[in-house]
């Protein structure tokens, strides 16, 4: 049985169709979108009439497709995020409650690069917790800082509280001309420094008998040699399936991949790591973001949650 599934805003079919799936339909918003040589919904009544769907691939980033979420969720159909977004928490509220026995894939995509792969391979070899990381060179914008905050939860547990300039920091530069845009205070103690400025991301990760620095050029120990880079598993054995779309990141084909196999077998496989980021993931990076902007905008360090 080949999946099938709609797409709703500005989404890539042919992703999807390298993933295994059917698309059956768009949902178009305007008259002047691309209908993508498929059915064209005429609204979300429509496509919540179509029976042959199983899930819907959402442009969260889109508030006129975003607010679907949970009425998708409501009505069964499986949801992929190809980014991560919506970042709203109200929403993201409304869609767990929603949610049922429905999966919900998100695009955080940071975390199946070969460096983010990697770091996740090395931490347990320390056998001791992270204290402290810093990152530098990382890029602005919410996207990138969801990304951010989901290897920051990996690395050091779920986010407690957080600062954003002009708030107090625990510092207030990572070197010269490395100044803290915010910070993240973790579960365990641990804190996560945040700066924009720099050639590259750098993550350096200190715990209490080592140091690991990695980023998308490489990974080493500190006073140690480099880690070769470790690549995301190859998890496509569809047969037919289209060709892989020129630039498509592996996270995200792994991402249509795992909810593919969520619709067949009612689950997504979490037996290996990476695995796809769920409503959860989203919803504690959209809390953090939230508390970052109100962070900044009381001028004081704000509990998450």
């Amino acid at each position: 049985m080949t999946p099938a599934v709609a797409l709703a805003g500005a989404v890539d079919g042919q992703v999807l169709r390298a993933a295994g799936w059917t698309v059956r339909g768009s949902l178009r918003l305007t008259p002047y979108d691309d209908p993508a040589e498929v059915v064209s919904y005429v609204g979300l009544a429509d496509l919540l009439a179509d029976d042959s769907l199983q899930a819907v691939a959402l442009d969260g980033d889109d508030p006129l497709t975003a607010r679907h979420l949970p009425a998708l969720l409501g009505h069964g159909l499986h949801v992929l995020l190809p980014t991560p977004g919506p970042l709203d928490p109200d929403l993201l509220r409304h869609a767990r409650q929603a949610q049922g026995t429905a999966e919900v894939v998100v695009g955080l995509l940071a975390r199946w690069e070969p460096w983010a792969l990697t770091v996740a391979a090395a931490l347990p070899l320390v056998g001791t917790p992270v204290l402290q990381a810093t990152i530098r060179g990382w890029p602005r914008g919410a996207a990138s800082a969801a990304e951010l905050v989901d290897m920051a939860r990996s690395w050091c547990g779920d986010v407690l509280s957080v600062a954003a300039v002009p708030a107090p920091l625990p510092a207030t530069t990572l070197g010269p001309g490395l100044p803290v845009a915010w910070a993240l205070l973790h579960e365990g103690g641990a804190t996560t420094l945040v700066s924009h400025e720099g050639p590259s991301p750098l993550a350096r990760l200190s715990f209490a008998t080592a140091r690991l620095e990695a980023g998308p050029f490489g990974a080493r120990w500190h006073g140690g040699a480099e880690l070769p880079l470790l690549e995301p598993p190859d998890r496509r054995d569809v047969p037919f399936a289209a060709p892989v779309p020129a630039g498509c990141p592996s996270g995200l084909l792994s991402c249509a991949v795992s909810l593919a196999e969520a619709a067949l077998t009612g689950e997504v496989d979490v037996a290996r790591w990476p695995w796809p980021a769920d409503l959860g993931d989203l919803q504690a990076a959209a809390a953090v973001l939230e508390g970052l902007r109100e962070s900044a905008r009381r001028r004081a360090p704000v509990r998450v949650g």
